[in-house]
């Protein structure tokens, strides 16, 4: 039988053995509709509302709330086409490497008419502070820069990048794409945060639930309208569930793992990777600018998809980006980024989750080098 090594983390994560206890729970007692008003379901609205105080604990909330959402995705585009006060010639700025709900809302407004600036990173998907502020006017209605990039694992000071916005326009709002970065890269100051959107399988959650935090008294309307349950702000019987999870995972997280074991594992990846030939790491080298848990490395003189499908005959599960792009057939981060089209051919994506061993990562690195090797030899012919 041939064992299973799980290196896509930034896809999607294996969920907790601890989540089992939350489902018998709910599926006990806990499963009554919130809204109701029986003592019951007040008693379902109380956990939910104690989700929302973990998860605002977790993330350092500054004066901010929560209400939950179906996903990362529905998430930041209720932020970005809901989230910003309307005014004649609203300008927004947008990162330029950024995962495509943000992307494609912003291409949406776009297309409506309104002036979007596009700010470029460099080659590893980091985003100048400097240029975004410069790209801020006096018509900034929302400016949206994401945490950590999903395809190579650059690290934005979202901080410093935030308190430069509102400088420069103090009646701007500021939004971050968190799903890849929280419980993994702390916030140490939140207040110049406006939104903060997260997801809550990528912390090995299950699917189908994702948060917003906000600042209070922030621009902000529903996406979804019905029976104004979240406030007002999204309609639609809570996933119980999912939401209870989502708080159970980050409290594992913030209590039970180790972050220096994923900087190990990184750093035994890497170096393994570095006795490669003609292997190029296209995440950034610098460590401030670097999340630990997602590498993105392109094997030159091999197609990606090819070593990745070869690696999956060996029971190693890696990517070629971003999972809710891999049908579209191109990568919009490769060009983004401008990588020559050998390094994008070649790019694949590696992510690590705390359950990786030390032991796995060296298989994975030592199987991509013996595929790679064979692979060149035909496809460099």
């Amino acid at each position: 039988m041939i064992r299973e090594i799980y290196l896509d983390n930034a896809a999607t994560t294996r969920p907790l053995e601890e989540l089992k206890e939350i489902y018998t729970a709910y599926a006990a007692d806990a499963w009554q509709n919130p809204s109701a008003l029986y003592a019951c379901a007040t008693r379902v609205q109380k956990q939910i509302d104690d989700a929302k105080g973990t998860l605002l604990r977790v993330f350092g909330g500054q004066g901010h709330k929560c209400f939950f959402t179906s996903c990362g995705s529905e998430s930041a585009n209720t932020v970005i086409l809901r989230g910003a006060k309307q005014k004649k010639n609203m300008h927004y700025v947008c990162g330029g490497a950024e995962h495509p709900c943000v992307e494609e809302s912003f291409k949406f407004l776009q297309n409506a008419g309104y002036g979007v600036t596009f700010v470029p990173t460099n080659k590893n998907g980091v985003v100048s502070p400097e240029a975004v502020a410069n790209a801020v006017t006096e018509d900034t209605a929302l400016v949206s820069i994401m945490h950590v990039n999903n395809e190579t694992g650059a690290k934005n000071d979202i901080e410093r990048i935030a308190a430069l916005v509102k400088a420069k326009n103090p009646h701007a709002m500021f939004h971050s794409d968190g799903v890849q970065a929280f419980c993994k890269e702390r916030l140490q100051n939140t207040s110049n945060i406006d939104y903060y959107t997260v997801s809550a399988h990528k912390l090995h959650a299950h699917k189908g639930t994702g948060a917003v935090f906000y600042k209070d008294h922030t621009p902000l309307k529903p996406y979804i309208l019905g029976g104004g349950q979240e406030n007002g702000l999204r309609s639609g019987t809570q996933n119980t569930l999912g939401i209870l999870s989502f708080a159970a995972a980050a409290e594992y997280f913030e209590t039970m793992v180790d972050p220096g074991h994923v900087h190990i594992l990184k750093e035994i990846f890497l170096n393994e990777c570095s006795n490669i030939p003609d292997v190029e790491v296209l995440s950034p080298e610098n460590e401030a600018d670097a999340c630990a848990h997602i590498v993105n490395i392109s094997v030159l003189g091999v197609n990606g998809e090819t070593l990745l499908h070869t690696l999956e005959a060996a029971g190693v599960y890696i990517s070629t980006g971003s999972a809710c792009s891999s049908k579209k057939g191109k990568s919009r981060i490769a060009a983004a980024l401008g990588l020559s089209q050998e390094e994008a051919a070649g790019a694949v994506r590696i992510s690590f989750s705390p359950f990786n061993t030390e032991e796995e990562v060296r298989f994975a690195a030592r199987e991509i080098e013996k595929n790679a090797a064979v692979l060149r030899k035909f496809m460099r012919k």
